[in-house]
């Protein structure tokens, strides 16, 4: 049997046993982590089904490694064939009896859902013990369940030759272009084929030779992906993960570690820690270029999506004509801040409500375009005036509000002068006519107010009280 041959179907074996051993341990930990309330023994049963399938997994990749990759090793006896079986069934028996054991004595205890999950792991565990055999019989004599005339020399070479020749250039997205990358290796090898690989493509790169040089470098400068070698002196990969992850996260900085690991369970720890993808060593340069694009272009959605947000955020908070918060913001400020009052997160408040005198003077003999301008002056007034952490608003025509955390009648009196003479004073031109305004307003205090509804009310009815006696003023209470 040539080379070819006997590498295909060692691949098959190693698959055929791999998938369902790695779909027992999913299943099992899929139970283990959904918490529930088992007692102690039940949970020892499920840690021991788990310990098996591991001690069973790394039983097979030695004996894989030891026999099918040694060319000068194979098994020649019946009795080493029985010895390799013999320590490849033991774990499988375990995972088989304490399946059974959950299932037919905890019968009552166990979910419906967790027993149906244990018939699928024996039914899993008969296939490991299929491919055991074939594994088994392979290294003993070349056989297998399936033929191995079905695969055949000219099969292996033929596998992708019938698709014929695949034309394929690897083109990098214009919004990903120059983006900047950190490798972080302590072989400067490494660091040179990946820095010269990116470079081809149009990325822009930084090289850190160590964990302690990587870090200062992120906590100085703006980088777009980082590719994070894990095995490293003083400060490894993965502490370097750690680290980066209290600052930053999976979309701001994505992260590619690359290790020579292969095992599901370190890159599961990978990702785990947080990292967005895993290259293992030796590097191929397609996969390594499609893996770096993907992760890039995630982020760059990802930023797309967040602007898109925003900017859909701040037209619904927005007020449209000035620019100012709109009154559905206004509005949900104030029972935000109102009910943090009532739960004692918030001091007591003050509200703003004023508008425009004789407004609708200035649209009748100005036009509706003077009108709008004079909104506008009047919101860039009030604005300049009133600032974080305190909220101004438009709620509705020449109507404004605003939020003032501060309950002191003196501090609100200030404000509502100051804004009142700028007002008085400011001189807005449309056509070449000099308009001028003033405005009428009334204040209420929360401390005085057991709704929204009656703060509302309060200063509303002080604002009616402003205009009734003579405008261009502001009352802060009834009198």
């Amino acid at each position: 049997m040539s080379d070819k041959k006997d590498k295909i179907i060692l691949t098959q074996i190693k698959q055929d046993f791999t998938t369902p051993v790695d779909a027992i341990a999913d299943y099992i930990n899929l139970i283990i982590e959904a918490n529930s309330n088992y007692d102690n023994e039940i949970k020892e049963e499920f840690e021991n089904i788990k310990k098996s399938a591991k001690i069973l997994r790394v039983n097979f990749i030695e004996a894989f490694k030891d026999f099918a990759e040694q060319k000068s090793k194979t098994i020649s006896t019946d009795e080493e064939a029985s010895i390799l079986r013999h320590d490849l069934r033991t774990p499988l028996n375990g995972i088989i009896g304490y399946s059974e054991i959950l299932i037919e004595d905890f019968a009552e205890d166990i979910e419906d859902s967790h027993k149906a999950d244990l018939g699928y792991v024996i039914n899993l565990a008969k296939e490991v013990e299929s491919a055991i055999s074939n594994f088994v019989d392979f290294l003993k004599d070349g056989k297998r369940s399936l033929k191995v005339d079905e695969v055949g020399d000219d099969s292996v070479d033929s596998l992708f030759s019938s698709l014929g020749k695949i034309e394929f250039e690897f083109e990098i997205k214009e919004d990903i272009l120059e983006s900047k990358i950190l490798i972080v290796d302590d072989n400067k090898t490494n660091c040179d084929v990946l820095e010269r690989r990116l470079k081809s493509y149009g990325f822009l790169t930084e090289i850190a030779i160590s964990g302690k040089e990587a870090l200062k470098l992120i906590d100085k400068n703006h980088y777009d992906l980082i590719l994070l070698d894990v095995l490293m002196p003083e400060v490894n990969g993965l502490e370097v993960l750690i680290k980066v992850r209290k600052n930053f996260d999976l979309d701001k900085l994505p992260i590619i570690m690359v290790s020579s690991f292969d095992d599901v369970e370190s890159i599961s720890k990978c990702l785990q820690l947080g990292a967005n993808e895993y290259l293992p060593k030796p590097l191929n340069s397609t996969i390594l270029l499609a893996k770096v694009a993907a992760t890039l272009e995630r982020k760059a959605l990802r930023e797309r999506e967040k602007q898109l947000l925003d900017e859909l955020h701040y037209q619904a908070v927005t007020d449209e004509m000035t620019g100012v918060p709109n009154r559905r913001f206004v509005f949900e400020k104030l029972e935000k801040s109102f009910r943090e009052i009532n739960e004692k997160k918030k001091e007591h408040f003050s509200v703003i409500i004023f508008d425009i005198d004789h407004f609708k003077n200035v649209n009748d003999t100005f036009g509706h375009a003077a009108g709008d301008e004079i909104i506008k002056k009047v919101s860039n007034v009030v604005q300049s005036e009133i600032s974080d952490p305190n909220t101004f608003g438009r709620i509705g025509g020449e109507e404004f509000l605003a939020i003032i955390y501060n309950s002191s009648e003196n501090y609100i009196s200030e404000i509502c002068e100051k804004v009142r003479a700028i007002i008085e004073k400011e001189i807005t031109t449309v056509d070449n006519n000099d308009i001028q305004v003033t405005v009428s307003g009334g204040a209420s205090i929360t401390n005085e107010s057991t709704s929204i509804s009656d703060l509302i009310n309060k200063a509303d009815e002080r604002l009616y009280l402003a205009k009734k006696n003579g405008r261009n003023r502001f009352y802060l209470n009834d009198g």
